[in-house]
C-alpha cells in the first residue's frame, strides 16, 4: 500500500517541476523574449488547479486536521507556518493572474510585472515544498498511526477522483508539459 505522504511527495515532484518552467518563462519576459499568453495562462491554472486546489486542499481539509488530533496547534509551528504559506502563495497568484490578463491585452510592461510575481512564487513555493519535504512531512509520517493511514489515502484518493478528477489532473499535466515544450524548459512530467 503506498503511503498518503507519499502521494504529497509525489504531487510535490510536478510541482517543482512546474516551477521549473514558470522560472523559465520569468526569465524570457525578463529579456524580451517572447512568451505565448496561453503558455502563462496554462501555468496559472496548473497551479491554481493541481498544486492549490488539489495538493494544498488534500493537505488542508486532510492531512493538517489529523495532525492536529495528535497533537499539532493550527496556531502556532509547522501547521500555522504552512499555512500562512499557502496564504502568500495564493496572493502572488492573483498578482500572476492580473499580470497575464494585461499582457494577453496587448501590455507589454506586464511582461515584467508577471516576470516578478513569477520569481516570488518560485521562490516561495520552492521554500514551502522543502519545508514541508523535510519538517512538516517527516514529523507527520512520525505521528500519525499506520491504521490511520488505509483511510487518509482513501481519502486522498476521493479527491483526485471525485473533487477533481483523473481526467482532469491528466489534462493539467498535459498543459503544463505543453508549456514546458513551449519554453523548452523542465523535465518530464509523472502522471499521476
Amino acid at each position: 500500500m503506498q503511503k498518503p505522504i507519499r502521494i504529497l511527495r509525489e504531487e510535490h515532484d510536478n510541482i517543482l517541476k512546474a516551477l521549473e518552467v514558470l522560472e523559465a518563462c520569468a526569465e524570457r519576459l525578463k529579456k524580451g523574449q517572447p512568451v505565448s499568453p496561453d503558455t502563462l495562462e496554462a501555468l496559472i491554472e496548473f497551479f491554481r488547479l493541481y498544486a492549490d486546489r488539489t495538493h494544498h486542499g488534500k493537505e488542508e481539509d486532510l492531512l493538517f486536521p489529523v495532525m492536529i488530533e495528535h497533537g499539532f496547534s493550527r496556531e502556532v509551528g509547522p501547521i500555522h507556518c504552512m499555512l500562512a504559506d499557502h496564504e502568500h502563495n495564493r496572493a502572488v497568484t492573483r498578482e500572476m493572474i492580473a499580470a497575464a490578463a494585461e499582457f494577453r491585452g496587448g501590455n507589454e510592461g506586464a511582461g515584467l510585472k508577471f516576470a516578478r510575481a513569477a520569481e516570488e512564487y518560485v521562490r516561495a513555493l520552492r521554500e514551502h515544498i522543502q519545508k514541508e519535504n523535510l519538517v512538516l512531512f517527516v514529523m507527520a509520517d512520525n505521528v500519525l498511526p499506520v491504521e490511520d493511514e488505509p483511510e487518509l489515502l482513501a481519502k486522498f484518493q476521493e479527491v483526485d477522483e471525485k473533487q477533481i478528477g483523473a481526467v482532469e489532473i491528466g489534462r493539467l499535466l498535459r498543459l503544463l508539459d505543453s508549456a514546458r515544450q513551449d519554453v523548452g524548459a523542465g523535465a518530464e512530467l509523472r502522471s499521476a
